[in-house]
């Protein structure tokens, strides 16, 4: 069964239920978590300049990881985790290389954020994951999704 988990999370309700349901896989089979964060960054250009800007403040992301190691470790869980940074397209392909870099053997992710026209301009980070990995991707999905 699992033994290294990868959780993906955001500050958001859909991050809690990926910490609740690792949390519980962990508890069931001894699995270490790694959390991790990804701060989103944009290109911005106004057409004659621009640059790439994270679209959150770095303390942000790191209450983000503290407060879910605080989460698992107070149920007993093995966790550590990380803040990386990455354009909106490109963290599928980060969580993915994150996961191998790191031995994972489970991939857990929330399911997209965007709906209506949103949903067509943005790429689902879940789908980009499930499509990509090399080991099993778990979606969880909360009463809001």
């Amino acid at each position: 069964m699992y033994k290294n988990i990868l959780a993906a999370v955001d500050g958001t309700s859909h991050g809690a239920g990926v910490l609740d349901t690792v949390a519980s896989l962990a508890a069931l089979t001894g699995a270490s978590v790694h959390v991790i964060h990804i701060r989103p960054a944009q290109v911005i250009t106004d057409g004659i300049s621009g640059g790439v800007f994270a679209t959150e403040e770095p303390a942000e992301g790191r209450q983000v990881v503290d407060e879910a190691l605080t989460r698992l470790r107070a149920g007993g869980v093995t966790a550590d985790g990380e803040v990386d940074e990455g354009l909106r397209e490109d963290l599928a392909g980060i969580l993915v290389d994150r996961a191998t870099a790191l031995g994972a053997d489970l991939i857990a992710v929330g399911p997209g954020h965007y709906s209506g026209i949103s949903a067509l301009l943005h790429s689902s980070v879940s789908r980009g994951v499930a499509k990509s990995a090399p080991v099993s991707v778990l979606l969880v999905r909360t009463d809001e999704s």
